[in-house]
């Protein structure tokens, strides 16, 4: 994973030098995340995200994610991070309309982990009713571009295949902003989400501050409301999972340029 997570570093930033646009219409933005799962046994994965969009509509980037597995001790897994995930993102954008309120799009991700690579794509349209308040809804395609890993030479035949829907509402006052994500997930085989159902109903609550004398900075904070704990694995857990619902909270610094 780590050859393939470095071969795509390089051919994003390779692509990107390339393709960068000095227009004032373009905008790339650098963000680190830290996400904490609430339940206690669960994980931290700290984040880093660049992105770049160019004045004719693209965008490209990158998000590599790591993960502290905090239901075994340090002295097993050791102190740093373990490699979890890494996504290449593109997408395009058009906006039309007299106040440019209608954007539309497609987007195409590759993501890379451990024992897995995975396609995803989908499209959005998004709506600005007014000044500060501007809705968008998302679906999203993902599946396994191959069998699942599951040990040494030992393979699970199921591929991953499942349906994401989006409705982001979004208001901003001031210097802030406030967004509302509600998120309905299908699971296209035979497989279960957390709650042991075939679907899913999530939802993520963000606000996030915006410097006034310095917009190029900009600080957040995320409510992640996700699925009760319900498969038989939560039950026999050394954790009292069962039943509770597997939350979590996200920080994070953004740096536009």
């Amino acid at each position: 994973m780590k050859k393939s997570i470095l071969a795509l570093s390089v051919l994003s930033v390779v692509g990107g030098s390339a393709l960068v646009s000095t227009s004032a219409e373009a905008s790339t933005t650098m963000t680190f995340k830290w996400e904490h799962k609430l339940l206690d046994g669960r994980t931290d994965r700290p984040k880093f995200e660049l992105s770049h969009r160019m004045d004719n509509g693209f965008a490209f980037g990158f998000e590599q994610v790591w993960q502290f597995d905090r239901s075994k001790q340090e002295t097993e897994v050791g102190f740093a991070p373990e490699q979890y995930e890494f996504t290449l993102k593109t997408g395009y954008r058009h906006r039309w309309g007299d106040r440019n309120e209608h954007e539309v799009g497609p987007l195409l991700d590759y993501q890379v982990k451990e024992n897995a690579k995975k396609i995803r794509f989908g499209a959005f349209y998004g709506y600005r009713l007014t000044k500060d308040f501007s809705m968008k809804v998302r679906a999203r395609y993902s599946g396994d571009l191959e069998r699942v890993s599951v040990g040494s030479g030992t393979y699970d035949d199921a591929v991953g295949k499942e349906m994401r829907y989006d409705l982001w509402l979004t208001y901003r006052w001031n210097n802030f902003t406030f967004v509302w994500d509600a998120i309905y997930k299908d699971k296209l085989d035979d497989n279960v989400f957390d709650n042991n159902k075939e679907n899913v109903w999530e939802h993520e609550l963000s606000a996030e501050y915006r410097l006034a004398d310095a917009r190029a900075h900009a600080f957040y904070g995320k409510f992640k409301y996700k699925a009760e704990l319900l498969k038989n694995s939560h039950l026999n857990s050394d954790y009292d999972w069962y039943g509770k619902r597997d939350n979590a909270i996200e920080f994070g610094y953004k740096y536009r340029f």
